[in-house]
């Protein structure tokens, strides 16, 4: 009797360890195990907004196929503490993953990184725009950092923004990264590509660093062929020596309400701005435009001549003239070189 009932409990025993086992191996394969990829598969770019709850979280990564058991993500969160510790942002999900990979990439925050491109000669506006629309940085935030009093004094700017300092390159930013980090990242780069031989060559010339951002933005926004950068420089700087008007359609577009794709007509010229250096002598009162270094450094080192004019030729290039009798045959010319 008492041998029956030894091998009944050996029996159940074996049978609750074996219900064990497959319990665990069960619980196992819903933690650990990915799922497979099949030929259909194409990256998941998923965005977890701030304050999203783990159940929104989890049928988000469920309903892409990112995992498979919502369920076990929610209670293994549950029971790790981290309800209120996965971090938005936006990720890249190249696999499937399992329910523990998610749930650790989650809390880690390992958010994909965003290339953005800010290209020469884009405003601090159209700047804000691009971060909005690729890296999801908050453009009205961005605009308010760029126009800190803390951020500018602290540069020592003699304006009231940033403007003009937001070096042109290529970023890589965290999904909705802070604006202040954005602007930051771009005032080091200026800083890094600004060269502390430039300050000296500036205060040679009884010139600041502002003044140079200044011009660097004109020429940024006149000249598309980089050998014509110095010489462009040049004529606005023998402009400036003589006390005559600089004469630049694009500081005029800087303040227009909208950009326009043709001609600047007389009436934009007549436009009340201390931006319309056709009225007024002097560099504008700030830059118009984020400068590249190329621009930069012709700002500082233009080239020696004796131009005073310059006219577009429509190819990108320019012709320039050292007096107007000279000036009005070239443009005439170009004229006639558009007009085939």
């Amino acid at each position: 009797m008492a041998r029956k009932k030894n091998k009944k409990s050996a029996v159940l025993g074996l049978l609750a360890l074996s219900l064990l086992l497959g319990l665990l191996g069960y619980i196992i394969f819903i933690l650990f195990i990915p799922a497979m990829p099949d030929a259909r598969w194409e990256t998941k770019n998923i965005t977890i907004s701030r304050g999203a709850s783990v159940s929104s979280i989890a049928a988000l990564l469920a309903e892409d196929g990112v995992i498979q058991h919502p369920r076990a993500f929610k209670y293994l969160c549950s029971v790790l503490g981290w309800n209120r510790r996965l971090r938005a942002g936006h990720y890249r999900f190249p696999l499937p993953l399992s329910t523990w990979q998610a749930l650790w990439k989650l809390y880690q925050g390992a958010t994909a990184f965003h290339k953005v491109t800010i290209a020469e000669g884009l405003t601090m506006a159209r700047i804000a725009g691009l971060l909005q629309q690729q890296a999801g940085i908050d453009s009205a935030g961005f605009m308010e950092t760029c126009r800190s009093r803390e951020i500018i004094k602290q540069e020592g700017i003699p304006a009231q923004s940033l403007e003009g300092y937001l070096f042109p390159d290529t970023y890589d930013f965290e999904w909705e990264a802070s604006p202040r980090r954005a602007v930051l990242a771009m005032l080091a780069n200026f800083h890094a590509n600004f060269d502390s031989s430039w300050i000296r060559a500036l205060e040679a010339r009884r010139l600041t660093v502002h003044q140079a951002v200044i011009m660097a933005s004109l020429v940024e926004r006149e000249a598309q062929v980089d050998s014509e950068r110095v010489l462009v420089a040049a004529v606005f700087y023998n402009r400036l020596r003589l006390r005559r008007p600089l004469e630049s359609c694009a500081s005029i577009e800087y303040v227009l309400p909208r950009h326009k794709n043709t001609k600047l007509t007389y009436r934009d010229l007549e436009i009340d701005s201390p931006y319309n250096t056709y009225r007024r002598i002097g560099l504008p009162p700030g830059p118009i435009c984020n400068p590249g270094r190329r621009s930069l450094e012709a700002a500082v080192f233009p080239a020696k001549t004796d131009y005073l004019y310059f006219v577009s030729r429509g190819d990108g290039g320019h012709i320039f003239s050292r007096t107007l009798k000279e000036h009005i045959r070239a443009k005439n010319l170009c004229e006639r070189l558009k007009g085939r």
